[in-house]
């Protein structure tokens, strides 16, 4: 299904040995410092954006309410020259996700209410209706029904309890394309003690769609919370999230959806000027609204706060960047070795270092290779003076699992042939024809990240029953896959599907859509 060889460029960094830290490749110059980034699902690559600017916003001729915006190719490892968004949007520190299309949703930012749609094929942006409450630093998620809920964010558009009102829910129809306020989604139940107040206090909440068109809060407040979208909204108190403290611009990812897991990470108790931390805690969700479990578990090696962290096929969790101590646009504290989560040990593993910093303002994300796609930190306001902390530039690391235990080739990786059908029903049998007998699959949402925050990627382990794969001829195997049939935990939309070997290596991914109905 496409692209079965991966071109392993020459490396800028060489690790002692990739089958077990992976290798970092060459550094690829950007013409914009990419704060936010969404993976295409038509073609694979990567819509990125920040600000009017590429390196500064807020500067000398800005024009708040435009966007420069531009494409990395993995075909090509190029990036585009940046176009200008002309929605009079500016989109920089906004709520991002995925529809149920597979669009880039760009809410609020710069320009508070304002929310603008990316058109893959087309490649231009139009806008949307705007919210009914101006937001910046909020997050959004994509909802098991296909509307989108965000909250918080008063970064932009004033801030909440001091000029304006408390920034709560708010819900995008995305039949209707139109905002309703959710005034019982209380916004207080997840305000953090932030040292800067009620300016930082909503931000960049933890979202995950859950059943029932639910959406469970997990950070950074360490009160977790439950949110209802119906009617006028409703919230309910989970639990604190163990002995966990606030964990301001830390790190969430649902790695093992089908058990309701979330691995949470990382953090620091303030916006700024804080020590981040080390701590690892697994949330387990059961039904919506229901209390959850949480598990604090061994810590990583370095304290990280601004990191970005991608849950991988196998289901390993890579985390990359942040620094020891909360400073918005610096790279002094840098952690530069990334981890490796393993969800059967529960233990992290250091990676082959970075070169390259990746603090506030950078991003990551996975690429249908199964490689990810690291990029950007900086992007100061136009007084900041320190241009060093400015990355132009994106990189791929390349994980262990592709690299054979001598660690230099590159290991066999499975191929996906064919699907029994390009949308997926929730519940239905789903027949994929392989080069290999394969028993693993995984499915990841294609998934769209800024500011830490990447509401849409989550993992669906997918096993098939040994005693009914088929083989049907040279190189060509069926196995029959049984799909989750609760859209809370597989929401709808465009689904990165790979297979993985009995070595663990994964496949390019074929796409299929998961239908609502």
């Amino acid at each position: 299904m496409g692209k079965y060889a991966m071109l392993m460029p020459v490396c800028s960094y060489q690790p002692q040995s990739p089958a077990l830290y992976g290798r970092w490749g060459p550094r690829i110059p950007s013409p914009i410092i990419p704060v936010a980034a969404a993976l295409l699902p038509r073609s694979g690559r990567v819509l990125i954006f920040a600000a009017d600017r590429g390196d500064a916003f807020d500067g000398e001729g800005s024009n708040w309410h435009s966007t420069l915006t531009a494409i990395y190719d993995p075909a090509t490892n190029t990036i585009t020259a940046t176009k200008i968004a002309d929605t009079e949007h500016g989109m920089f520190c906004p709520g991002v996700s995925l529809d149920v299309d597979g669009r880039p949703i760009v809410s609020g930012g710069m320009s508070d209410t304002k929310v603008s749609v990316f058109d893959e094929i087309g490649g231009n942006w139009s806008p949307l209706q705007d919210m009914t409450t101006g937001r910046g630093y909020h997050a959004q998620v994509t909802l098991s029904n296909g509307n989108i809920f965000t909250i918080g964010g008063s970064w932009s558009g004033g801030i909440g309890g001091n000029n304006v009102p408390r920034k709560g829910g708010e819900v995008f129809d995305f039949v209707h394309q139109t905002w309703k306020a959710l005034p019982d989604c209380l916004v207080e139940p997840m305000l953090t003690n932030d040292s800067r107040g009620a300016f930082c206090s909503d931000n960049h909440a933890w979202l995950f769609a859950w059943k029932n068109e639910s959406v469970f809060q997990a950070g950074p407040s360490s009160a977790m919370n439950w949110y209802g979208t119906h009617d006028t909204g409703h919230y309910y108190p989970a639990r604190l999230r163990g002995s966990d403290f606030d964990s301001m611009n830390g790190n969430a990812v649902m790695y093992d959806a089908v058990q309701g897991k979330i691995l949470t990470l990382g953090g620091s108790t303030s916006y700024s000027e804080s020590y981040s931390t080390r701590a690892a805690h697994i949330v387990t969700l059961s039904d919506a609204y229901q209390q959850v479990t949480v598990e604090k578990i061994r810590s990583m090696h370095y304290p990280r706060v601004y990191a970005n962290s991608i849950v991988l096929p196998n289901g390993e969790v890579f985390v990359n960047g942040g620094v020891s101590y909360a400073k918005q646009w610096a790279d002094v504290n840098t952690s530069l070795v990334p981890e490796i989560w393993n969800p059967m040990t529960r233990e992290f593993v250091k990676a082959a270092k970075s070169p390259i910093p990746r603090n506030y303002h950078s991003t990551a994300i996975l690429l249908p290779d199964a490689t990810v796609l690291t990029g950007g930190g900086g992007l100061c306001w136009r007084n900041c003076g320190d241009s060093s902390i400015n990355h132009l530039d994106v990189q791929i690391y390349y994980p262990p699992y592709l690299f054979d235990s001598g660690g230099e080739a590159l290991r066999r990786r499975p191929r996906i042939l064919e699907l029994s059908s390009s949308t997926i029903h929730p519940g239905a049998t789903l027949v994929i024809t392989t080069d290999l007998r394969i028993i693993h699959f995984a499915l990841i949402r294609y998934g769209s990240v800024t500011h830490s925050i990447n509401t849409d990627q989550r993992r669906v382990a997918l096993e098939a029953n040994p005693a009914k794969i088929k083989y049907v001829r040279k190189d060509q195997w069926h196995s029959s896959i049984v799909m989750p049939n609760d859209l809370g935990v597989v929401p709808p939309g465009y689904w990165m599907l790979f297979a993985i070997s009995d070595q663990g290596a994964p496949s390019h991914a074929a796409t299929p859509y998961f239908d609502s109905f």
